[in-house]
């Protein structure tokens, strides 16, 4: 294989999350008095971590919001998630039988993440039980991607060279943050940016459907 380890995004890549994400924010938005959003219009506020999240939740609303609205959709938000972050979840199709492939040809697998660690690790755990080396999502202390440092940190722990690991995801950030990283990256058109989008932002490789990681790997 020409490399050692598989670096994943969460959001979009392995999981589907866009259901638990919505059911999340409204309940957030209905405590603080907003009216729900839908489906599409949260998809495009995904990327970047929760607080950009909300940020662009509350920008799409008429007028200002204020600071404190935001910290109290923010805390809301966060609040519902860890507690339902499982529900409204589901693996995109192929991904499962993907990653038990190429776990059993030796190439290490870890989820580097913008999502808040705790319900990255509880999805991880649910959904993909003994076949991850490493998880980590957004930590304080330690910048979110683009951001060269999360993906570093997996480097070190795992004693894997830049050139020998790639990072896969679904977004112009994860081509970035491979880039930051001094690695090669796989775009994936199954999650919540489409194919045009990921070419135009520059990805070097394009995989349409999961059970075809593993020929990317060669």
């Amino acid at each position: 294989m020409r490399y050692r380890l598989a670096c994943f995004d969460l959001d979009g890549t392995l999981l589907d999350t866009l259901g638990g994400l919505t059911s999340s924010l409204n309940a957030a938005r209905r405590m603080n008095g907003l009216a729900p959003q839908t489906e599409e219009q949260v998809k495009s506020f995904i990327n970047n971590g929760v607080v950009k999240f909300i940020e662009r939740s509350l920008n799409a609303d008429p007028g200002e919001y204020s600071e404190e609205l935001k910290n109290r959709v923010l805390k809301d938000n966060i609040s519902y998630y860890d507690s339902h972050c499982i529900e409204n979840t589901r693996p995109y199709n192929g991904i499962v039988e993907s990653l038990m492939r190429l776990k059993s040809e030796g190439i290490l697998l870890a989820c580097v993440t913008n999502k808040n660690d705790e319900p990255a690790r509880k999805l991880i755990d649910h959904f993909f039980p003994d076949l991850f080396d490493y998880v980590r999502g957004s930590v304080e202390g330690v910048e979110r991607k683009p951001s060269y440092q999360p993906v570093e940190r997996c480097l070190f722990s795992l004693g894997i060279e830049n050139n020998e690991a790639v990072y896969i995801g679904d977004t112009d950030t994860d081509i970035l943050t491979a880039k930051n990283s001094r690695m090669c990256s796989i775009s994936c058109t199954w999650g919540y940016k489409t194919r045009e989008f990921l070419v135009g932002c520059g990805a070097e490789n394009i995989c349409t459907d999961p059970m075809d990681l593993r020929s990317f790997m060669r």
